[in-house]
């Protein structure tokens, strides 16, 4: 790594480490969940072998996920989908499989959902409705009658910060659908990133927040850093359940410029930093490492410990594959999967 690029790195985790020194302990703590497979561990989290897109395959890996890692109750309720569509490519994976969203769609229903709505905020791309028709969620949409929802141009109303101590990010402006959910599944792909090291479910809640007041891409948030508007987003919108597409993920210049990964899991839990912790040890990654995910085991979002997070489905060891870090990242590297 080249000088810079250490210089670079320690000044981020610098501000890091800063910024969670200021935040206090009102943060809301999750409250763990039970846990059916280790009476010791906090946090379930299901680890399913999915080899492909095909919706047999798809629909036996969510439903055998969706029963280990201790779902939300659905049932009469109003759920809202949030995939991660940055922008398109035909030939990269930056978005999630619309065939897993659909499968997850169909799961829902047939749980006894009262209705199901998907909704992104693209960060780059401004044009959503060409995302949507272009990554396929226009067309399953119309077959399932299920609204899209573009959340960077939703009505919205300011939501008091987590964290009383913030400082640009004192209020934040949420989308009606979002605020109106009665629970909110975040389901992003399993990708590296230039800035974070890592893009999962909870960076994945950047799209929650509008473009039309916080600019593309997101740019209040960067202003504010990276790391303390995840984990302030994440105390203030509470995700119920996630759901990571890792089947084909990005590996190397993530999140638009990487290259595909082949994972062939989904990574399901209700405690997003428990779910992104697993996720990141299966991409070889040490999530303690990723200022993001430390800093919110600081303020109590969960835990990324593995003594805290039980396991089901496939062991990290025998799922897990390196995927290719960003330039800078290489200190991220996990030395050995329990």
């Amino acid at each position: 790594m080249s000088p810079a690029a250490l210089t670079r790195r320690a000044a981020i985790r610098t501000m890091a480490a800063a910024a969670a020194s200021t935040l206090p302990f009102g943060l809301p703590a999750c409250r763990p969940t039970n846990d059916r497979h280790d009476n010791k561990s906090s946090f379930s989290v299901a680890l399913i072998r999915c080899p492909d897109y095909e919706a047999r395959t798809l629909a036996r890996a969510l439903n055998d996920g969706w029963g280990l890692a201790v779902p939300p109750d659905i049932r009469g309720k109003r759920v809202v989908i949030k995939p991660n569509i940055a922008d398109f490519s035909p030939d990269r994976p930056i978005h999630t499989d619309v065939r897993l969203v659909e499968a997850l769609v169909l799961l829902l229903r047939n749980a006894g959902a009262a209705e199901v709505i998907i909704a992104e905020g693209p960060p780059h791309n401004r044009d959503t409705e060409w995302l949507f028709r272009q990554t396929g969620y226009e067309d399953m949409a119309g077959r399932l009658d299920v609204p899209l929802v573009d959340l960077n141009y939703d009505d919205v109303r300011p939501v008091r910060n987590a964290n009383p101590k913030a400082t640009a990010l004192r209020n934040l402006y949420l989308p009606k659908t979002i605020l109106t959910a009665d629970v909110l599944i975040s389901v992003p792909k399993l990708k590296t990133h230039r800035f974070a090291g890592v893009t999962l479910s909870m960076k994945n809640m950047f799209g929650v927040v509008p473009g039309l007041k916080y600019g593309w891409p997101k740019n209040i948030l960067h202003w504010n850093g990276i790391a303390l508007s995840i984990c302030e987003i994440s105390a203030t919108v509470r995700t119920h359940y996630s759901v990571i597409d890792g089947i084909v993920g990005m590996e190397g210049h993530g999140p638009l410029l990487g290259t595909a990964k082949k994972s062939g899991v989904l990574i399901m839990g209700t405690n997003a930093l428990a779910v992104d912790a697993t996720a990141a040890r299966v991409m070889g990654v040490n999530p303690a490492r990723v200022e993001y995910l430390a800093m919110a085991q600081t303020v109590r979002l969960g835990s990324l410990q593995t003594r805290d997070i039980a396991v089901a489905g496939s062991r990290i060891k025998d799922a897990g594959t390196d995927f290719a870090l960003p330039p800078g990242f290489s200190d991220l590297r996990l030395l050995r999967r329990s």
